[in-house]
């Protein structure tokens, strides 16, 4: 029997992916919008989570969590009051459906590497750490519970004589969720681009990877009035007043801090997947993270290339979008994409485990094919879920069938709805050709601590 938990959650509507080999100009276009939509999040969710585990590693009124190396002081654990009410959500909200399931049940899950999941879970068990034992996982979708019911779980991750599968299967009970209507949900993929790139700007390195200008400001409307809540303003002053900063076209390293020279583009490709890593002449390999954008309105690419009868809308593939750049006159490429006034700008960080893509919503590296991005009003970060997906029009392609165990650790701005979902396929230019093939869909498994029941759990 079907049980409907009195989960209530925000409704909302799936967007189309980045199909790079047989996309549509619309389907490129609403990519490229959630790529900057997730962009414009990604700084304020990293914020976000450095205070968080600032606040959660010793800033409680007990004193601050201790990590030592001395196994006669522990680690000392955080603590807070007894979580109150969850959440108060609209009143315009739908309902999860869990149905308990044997894994005999989930499509081919005998054949699925979880091994991924696993390494991305260990990160989140990290994180989790240093947070209360007694903190839901997430104030909206309560229906995971607390940190402290998933110790147990997090503690046997790490117990390496266990195999990955006998990992899930021992301490996983399997639920299959499902919205009201039944629907299938929505699969897309995104990958993290590795460019070429130079310290100085050359015939072929054209377009510059900008730094965050020191007269960018952003502003938290929310703070002058609530109902403008989450939405920010970015501008600079001029005469005392907030204008809107300069678009595309009036920045250039003469008002903005070159990081380093691409082609225009993987520049373009860069900006839309709001992160990536960057290959120096000497070989040296850095990430350029997301810092923030000029808050311009984003304008398609793909659309001024086929108002410009460039490309027919059949053609207008972020590959050929892509391979244009490099090859058109240069006062036409620049005019194609300055119609876009929107810029993103970034950072050089270095990388500490290349094996680990970006930070995600959390903080926490990606793991390719182990982690997810979601909707967090629907799921909460950290949860393990099993899909199964296809594709019919994929059926002589190798990825027409996807069946993966995820980890939550990521969302954008595309990713809306409560079996929405966006695969972290990898880094480079294989990761971009296979994920962008993706837009399947989608089946969704819960994996929860045994004993956890989300129909109770959930109960509002």
């Amino acid at each position: 029997m079907i049980r409907s938990a009195n989960v209530r959650l925000l409704a909302a509507t799936a967007s189309a992916a980045i199909l790079w080999g047989c996309a549509t100009p619309q389907i490129v276009d609403q990519a490229e919008q959630g790529r900057q939509q997730q962009a414009d999040q990604q700084a304020q969710r990293a914020a976000d989570a450095e205070s968080e585990a600032a606040r959660a590693a010793g800033t409680t009124q007990t004193g601050p969590a201790v990590a030592s190396t001395d196994p006669a002081r522990p680690f000392v654990r955080p603590v807070s009051p007894p979580p109150g009410p969850p959440a108060q959500l609209p009143p315009d909200v739908l309902p999860l459906r869990f149905e308990q399931r044997a894994y005999a049940a989930v499509p081919q899950w005998a054949a699925t590497d979880v091994g991924a999941a696993r390494r991305a879970f260990l990160r989140t068990c990290a994180q989790w750490a240093r947070r209360p034992a007694n903190a839901r996982l997430s104030e909206v979708a309560i229906y995971a519970g607390t940190i402290g019911q998933w110790d147990g779980v997090c503690a046997l991750a790490a117990d390496t004589a266990v195999s990955d599968r006998a990992f899930w299967e021992q301490n996983f009970t399997p639920w299959m969720v499902s919205a009201p209507d039944s629907a299938p949900g929505r699969l897309t993929a995104y990958y993290e681009p590795l460019l070429d790139v130079s310290t100085v700007q050359t015939d072929t390195m054209v377009e510059p990877i900008l730094s965050r200008p020191s007269d960018l400001i952003t502003v938290n409307a929310g703070d002058f009035d609530a109902g403008l809540s989450g939405r920010t303003l970015v501008g600079r002053l001029q005469g005392g007043a907030l204008v809107p900063y300069r678009t595309r076209a009036e920045i250039d390293a003469t008002t903005a801090p070159v990081l380093a020279w691409g082609t225009m583009g993987d520049v373009l490709s860069l900006q839309i997947q709001g992160s990536g890593r960057v290959r120096f002449e000497d070989g040296r390999e850095m990430r350029a993270a997301f810092t923030a954008t000029n808050g311009h309105p984003f304008r398609s690419i793909a659309q001024e290339l086929v108002r410009r009868g460039v490309l027919s809308r059949d053609q207008a593939s972020m590959d050929n979008i892509t391979a244009w750049f490099a090859t058109a006159p240069a006062d036409e490429a620049r005019a194609v994409i300055n119609a876009n006034p929107r810029t993103v700008f970034f950072e050089l960080r270095p990388i500490t485990d290349p094996t680990a893509g970006p930070g995600g919503a959390t903080g926490v590296g990606l793991e390719p094919n182990g982690s997810g991005a979601v909707d967090p009003r629907y799921h909460p970060y950290g949860l393990p879920f099993f899909i199964a997906a296809n594709a019919a029009v994929l059926a002589n392609s190798p990825d027409a069938t996807i069946n993966r165990l995820l980890i939550a650790q990521d969302t954008g701005g595309a990713i809306r709805g409560p079996l929405r979902v966006d695969l972290f396929w990898g880094t480079g230019d294989e990761a971009g050709l296979r994920a962008g093939r993706v837009n399947h869909d989608v089946r969704w498994w819960v994996l929860l601590p045994n004993g956890l029941d989300p129909v109770a759990t959930g109960a509002r």
